[in-house]
């Protein structure tokens, strides 16, 4: 299936995925799922940083919430993250080795 470059949920996932604390937390969240408090200890964030990180990546539908009382836990919805890798493969194909791509291209264009 050909994910279009111009997809609006490639670009919230994208734009979520475009800041290191997130990718961190997708990392942390990848090895078990955690509550919003060890996150925020782990990466060395307030509460109100790691919950607008949690907000970000929710909305993009790459991580899970759920709430037990007053703690807040998170888990990893790797599906989303597969609509990523997908637009990325797709490109793998027609990209080869860049340098030999170029090469041909020069080549053709030199004919």
């Amino acid at each position: 299936m050909r994910i279009p470059y111009d997809s609006p949920q490639l670009d919230t996932v994208l734009e979520a995925l475009a800041n290191q604390k997130r990718r961190g937390i997708i990392h942390d969240l990848s090895l078990q799922p955690s509550t919003v408090g060890q996150l925020a200890r782990n990466h060395e964030l307030s509460l109100p940083a790691i919950h607008k990180h949690i907000r970000t990546l929710e909305n993009a539908k790459l991580i899970i919430r759920k709430k037990s009382g007053r703690t807040n836990f998170v888990a990893l919805d790797s599906a989303t993250l597969g609509l990523a890798q997908s637009w990325i493969t797709q490109y793998q194909v027609a990209w080869g080795s860049g340098q030999a791509s170029l090469e041909n291209y020069i080549s053709r264009m030199q004919e």
